[in-house]
């Protein structure tokens, strides 16, 4: 019993880091269909076009399109980040 109640205790100072995270999780989640439409504009559509036109395709008109439909999506969203992984930007 007073090695469960030094675990509790020990464990009390992460749960304002697990309401932050809880929180960012929620907002993450509502914004995933927004996220995932841009995602897939952008791979569907931006393919021929330059790094600047793409840009001000997948920050302009796709996110102007979602926000007037109603569709939750990040404002900041890095497609790079969204679609792959680390590892495989370093391997680049």
């Amino acid at each position: 019993m007073e090695q469960a109640n030094r675990l509790i205790n020990s464990l009390g100072d992460n749960k304002t880091r697990w309401l932050e995270k809880k929180d960012l999780f929620q907002k993450t989640k509502k914004e995933l269909v927004g996220n995932v439409a841009k995602a897939c504009a952008f791979v569907s559509y931006c393919g021929p076009f330059n790094a600047e036109f793409r840009k001000k395709l997948a920050d302009v008109s796709f996110q102007t399109d979602l926000v007037s439909r109603g569709i939750p999506c990040s404002e900041e969203l890095d497609l790079v980040d969204f679609l792959v992984d680390k590892a495989t930007v370093g391997e680049w």
